[in-house]
């Protein structure tokens, strides 16, 4: 049976190749594991993904969520996968064993959440909440809270989830209206509602503890004066057991594109005034600690992209070989189509997108663990600003090109694609949503080019954009990619230059800089992807030169290897990856910086009557 899932090869090669994430042994946090531990967890995710998640997908789309009697339920077949997946310890896998996780590396952690993502999204969805919300009780929560909540959640018990959104509030989240009223026992009154609430109710945990955001009474206006709130689905009594409801009602169940088996609800806080909460943290202190959730949820978004468009591109290219479909060019009788000229474009272009994206959002959870794993303050703060920087960027450009990748595959199998007949018609429903949610991609944008440029553009310029300009003067006269890393180079210096210039923009026109933002952030996407997709082509290069020398034979001989090495193969395809994406990608980044440089204002100037 073809691969459907994951390329693993392709994962192994980032994780232990070319971040030779096993070095973190060397570090007193992850010293006790090794890349044995890292490989082994990463078969169970893919057995636990191929036996288990992989025949729900379909099942649970068909199905979906439901809101009956007022009661959500989520499609019985999930109801196994969640306690398999407590069973399994996954949800602690990555989080620090002082909080009651296993302590493993994000990176690996990332890696192995790929399987499942890519098996069953919709199910998946609630796990990667559910886990993020322990992470942040055990962050920013008291003892008696972490005590109270997190190792329950960590089980399956209890589950978690981000509620954020209003009808009124959404990427404008200082409109928040809902209010928190402080009671004479410390806890506090909640009254208001939320929407777009992912498993905001559902039917596989005993409770549900809402991080809600809230006004408490006389807050400031805007995000400084929200708090954050934990409000369980049931109150909960003073010995740990569940007591009565605490009026909170779901009121809808979102009709969505796609993740159809997983509910987005439409919640109401209070309505009979008795819903209560507890303070987490300080007062007015809730959007700053909601993005110890909210920034790792936006590299999650861009995982669950990534981890669908992967299994799409899988799936795109198994079919590839066995349709038959007219002839091959000057060859006579039927072909599979992957012999045609155009079909071969379009998996190239999956291929080369695909792993371009995993190579980001694996760079970006490389960077918290270097941050982690610094040895001074100086050394974890290059980590942090880097990480600041790349998180927008993976989380908008790696959905943007993530969705190209699933939208590409749903063409290659032409008319059938377009039909319940095969799984990429829900691939294409179930990606649509990550350049909307967490932050739409346009706010990402604002994040880089207004909050991250304007505040860190010293450290770009001497940090990540200088190391891609080391890496260019390293390898200009590179004997196979030369012609390729003089583009990037060209490329990174158009990045540099517009950089500069939209720091000065920032300070004379904030409505000028927002009209650019997501072209600069494409030209930032295209520049980093492009680098870590050659220094990737620099390092398979260096491995087929040892295995053609392995094998008594020239670097000039290289087709006859690769038909009959599978290393071989793997590697020349790493080539062509990077070389597809340079030419066809990185080429146009110094075009999009002119494009900015010529400040038109159309979109701007143009009359609302005339659109």
């Amino acid at each position: 049976m073809a691969n459907l899932l994951v390329d693993d090869r392709d994962q192994k090669f980032i994780l232990f190749e070319q971040l030779e994430v096993d070095k973190f042994s060397e570090s007193e946090i992850y010293s006790e594991f090794d890349r044995d531990t890292y490989e082994m967890v990463l078969s169970e995710s893919k057995k636990l993904a191929e036996n288990e998640f992989m025949p729900t997908n379909a099942e649970g789309d068909t199905q979906g969520a439901k809101f009956e009697n007022g009661k959500v339920t989520v499609p019985e077949c999930f109801h196994r996968l969640w306690r398999l997946w407590g069973e399994g310890g996954w949800r602690g896998l990555d989080i620090p064993q002082e909080y009651g996780g296993q302590g493993m590396p994000t990176i690996i952690g990332m890696a192995a959440n790929e399987y499942c993502e890519a098996a069953n999204l919709a199910f998946h969805m609630s796990v990667a909440m559910s886990r993020g919300g322990a992470l942040l009780i055990a962050s920013h929560g008291t003892e008696k809270q972490r005590e109270k909540y997190v190792d329950k959640i960590l089980s399956g018990e209890w589950t978690a989830t981000m509620t954020l959104t209003e009808p009124d509030a959404g990427s404008d989240v200082g409109a928040t209206k809902t209010t928190a009223e402080l009671n004479d026992d410390g806890t506090y009154s909640i009254k208001g509602s939320k929407v777009f609430i992912t498993c905001g109710d559902m039917d596989m945990a005993q409770n549900i503890i809402q991080l809600a955001l809230a006004r408490i009474k006389g807050a400031p206006q805007g995000t400084k004066g929200l708090s954050l709130f934990l409000v369980p689905k049931y109150k909960i009594n003073p010995d740990g057991t569940l007591g009565e409801s605490n009026d909170i009602k779901t009121i809808a169940v979102e009709k969505k594109l796609g993740l159809k088996g997983s509910p987005t609800c439409q919640l109401s806080f209070g309505e009979e005034g008795n819903c209560t909460g507890e303070l987490i943290g300080r007062e007015n202190m809730g959007m700053a600690i909601f993005f110890t959730m909210m920034n790792e949820s936006r590299l999650i978004a861009a995982r669950h992209g990534a981890s669908v468009a992967g299994s799409a591109y899988l799936h795109a290219l198994a079919y590839s070989r066995e349709r038959l479909q007219g002839s091959e060019p000057g060859v006579p009788g039927q072909c599979p189509i992957i012999k045609h000229p155009d079909i071969r474009r379009m998996l190239l272009q999956m291929k080369a997108y695909t792993e371009g994206v995993r190579a980001l959002i694996y760079y970006t959870s490389y960077c918290i663990d270097m941050e982690r794993i610094g040895q001074t303050d100086e050394e974890r703060s290059v980590w942090e600003k880097r990480l600041g920087f790349l998180t927008p960027v993976a989380k908008a450009y790696g959905s943007d090109l993530s969705f190209r990748v699933t939208e590409t595959a749903m063409q290659v199998y032409g008319g059938y694609g377009y039909t319940r007949d095969y799984p990429v018609e829900q691939f294409l429903r179930d990606e649509k949503v990550h350049s909307i949610f967490e932050g739409t991609n346009g706010i990402q944008a604002q994040d880089l080019a207004g909050r991250k440029l304007g505040r860190d553009s010293e450290d770009l310029f001497n940090g990540l954009l200088k190391e891609i300009t080391e890496f260019c003067s390293k390898n200009k006269s590179h004997e196979n990619f030369s012609m390729y890393i003089e583009i990037l180079n060209k490329a990174n210096n158009a990045l540099i230059e517009i950089s500069k210039t939209l720091v000065e923009i920032q300070k004379k026109n904030n409505k000028l800089l927002s009209l650019y933002a997501v072209q600069y952030q494409e030209i930032f996407g295209d520049v980093v992807t492009g680098w870590l997709l050659m220094w990737q082509a620099v390092i398979a290069w260096e491995k087929l030169g040892t295995i053609a020398k392995t094998k008594g034979t020239g670097m000039n001989k290289l087709d006859s290897l690769i038909e009959e090495n599978s290393e071989a193969a793997f590697y020349s395809g790493k080539l062509a990856s990077a070389k597809y994406f340079i030419n066809n990608a990185v080429t146009l980044a110094p075009l999009k910086a002119q494009a900015i440089r010529n400040m038109d204002k159309s979109a701007l100037e143009i009359s609302e009557n005339a659109f």
